[in-house]
């Protein structure tokens, strides 16, 4: 770039002022640049020159100059110094307006039925009847601080200043593969596990392992809305298998559509809280072994049963490796955390590596510490039952509160397990009706429409959760619910 003359601007410095020497040079050439005081080709004042002229170090105007620079409003040009570089001011200084309405006109017109709008509509409820949250105050804060700490005050903590990437299986999936062993029967090696960013974080490991143009998903209806958004966002198909029918039309619909993996919650099925028979375990793992095909196991609330010891898992029961067993803390430890973990069996195992060779951990190398610490303390099991215990009780009294206030004109299933209750509510509302009335009486109950997908939901089923909700609240919000759907 050839110089074409100096330009002098008129510079001043203020040494009273917080901002520093080199940068009140450096706005003001550049507010020059941008106005057209200093054009294309100008020559700046010499760094000798211009030290001097406004009594600083030539360190000082040359970090201004250098600054400028480094953003390519000038150039260093040998045997004329900085010269100002061909910048399209007028594009650079435009304005950019930001429409707060379009936005929050945008927020307005999000899905209300979306998880997170129910989760947010819940948190404004007098009386929030929430199937995913967790008791306020629940979170063992103080045994998790001192465990932070304690991994934190260690002598240097080198793992926090690398990346952790291993080729042996970390203090988590030991933990994990123990706890999977004696508590649900998971037949599985620590290398094995792989700890993911929340359910959804693993569905979408899970489904990158097939082929979307050829392989179709099989998942229950109605099922985990979440399951379809995230087969959806990756362009599978999805086959529709009857989970309201019985272990025979589900099973038939696995023959129609021969899906190659298959979503299922066979120890509680989501949203009906209904089990699936030994027998019909047995003829899915038969099923899957003849057609080449995976079963995805969500065994979420496994931890959860009230009248009888928890249920041995599906993967237990797979002498095929056609299981892919998915969990998470989030129910027993905090939805926050956003841990799930994935047992693949061993050829997913090798087609996992080859395809995420290069992906970084998906959970903080802390947190997984910290996790495996609170496991191999015990503390794990106690807080475990802790949960059970708070849900065992409310779950009593909101079955008891549901019956005498409402006695034959409801009809409950998903009793003695999970976190919530499946209630049809027989007065003639449809669905939004029963909720919209709800939340006029301050209570939050909870819809399944999204959780159907080929077929019509029915108007009257919805969701009443018991593992946020305070014990002393439920009385007076079944009362709530009585008020509203009273006809």
């Amino acid at each position: 770039m050839a110089a074409k003359k100096r330009a002098d601007v008129l510079l001043h410095i203020d040494e009273r002022a917080n901002t520093p020497l080199y940068l009140q040079i450096y706005g003001q050439v550049r507010e020059a640049i941008f106005t057209g005081t200093l054009a294309a080709g100008d020559r700046l004042t010499s760094i000798r020159r211009l030290s001097s002229e406004l009594g600083v170090s030539h360190t000082t105007v040359e970090q201004a100059y250098l600054q400028l620079a480094t953003e390519g409003l000038v150039a260093n040009v040998p045997r004329s110094g900085y010269v100002v570089s061909d910048v399209d001011a007028d594009f650079i200084t435009l304005v950019r307006d930001i429409d707060s309405n379009a936005l929050a006109n945008e927020r307005g017109a999000r899905d209300r039925n979306a998880f997170y709008a129910e989760n947010r509509s819940g948190g404004e409820a007098r009386y929030d009847f929430s199937y995913a949250n967790l008791q306020p105050g629940s979170f063992p804060a103080n045994a998790w601080r001192k465990l932070t700490s304690d991994v934190l005050y260690r002598a240097d903590c080198p793992e926090l200043a690398r990346y952790s990437y291993t080729d042996e299986p970390g203090s988590l999936h030991i933990e994990l593969a123990s706890l999977l062993s004696r508590t649900r029967g998971v037949n599985c090696l620590p290398d094995q596990i792989l700890t993911q960013a929340g359910t959804d974080g693993a569905l979408s490991t899970v489904l990158q392992l097939f082929d979307r143009d050829c392989d179709v998903l099989g998942m229950e209806e109605p099922g985990y809305a979440t399951v379809r958004e995230v087969a959806k966002r990756l362009g599978f198909r999805i086959a529709a298998l009857p989970a309201d029918k019985g272990t025979d039309a589900f099973l038939s619909a696995l023959e129609k559509h021969k899906p190659r993996v298959v979503f299922t919650t066979p120890s509680h099925q989501f949203p009906t809280g209904k089990l699936l028979s030994l027998d019909g375990r047995t003829k899915l793992l038969k099923w899957a072994e003849t057609n080449g095909s995976y079963i995805i196991e969500d065994d979420s609330c496994n931890e959860f049963r009230y009248s009888t010891r928890p249920i041995p898992s599906l993967q237990s029961l797979d002498v095929f490796d056609r299981v892919i067993y998915l969990c998470n803390v989030s129910k027993v430890l905090s939805p926050a955390l956003r841990i799930a973990y994935l047992v693949l069996p061993p050829e997913l195992l090798a087609r996992y590596w080859s395809l995420f060779n290069y992906a970084h951990p998906p959970v903080s190398w802390l947190d997984q510490e910290v996790l495996a610490r609170f496991m191999a303390s015990g503390q794990w099991d106690a807080h475990v039952r802790r949960t059970a215990k708070g849900n065992h009780r409310r779950h009593d009294e909101l079955l008891r509160c549901l019956r005498a206030s409402f006695g034959d004109s409801i009809v409950i299933s998903g009793t003695n397990t999970g976190m919530h209750l499946y209630v049809s509510v027989q007065n003639g509302m449809t669905q939004e009706e029963l909720l919209d009335s709800a939340a006029r009486e301050g209570a939050k109950v909870y819809g399944t429409a999204r959780m159907w997908f080929s077929r019509r939901a029915p108007e009257e089923n919805v969701m009443i959760g018991f593992s946020a909700i305070a014990h002393d609240d439920i009385e007076p919000g079944v009362a709530a619910l009585a008020r509203a759907w009273r006809r």
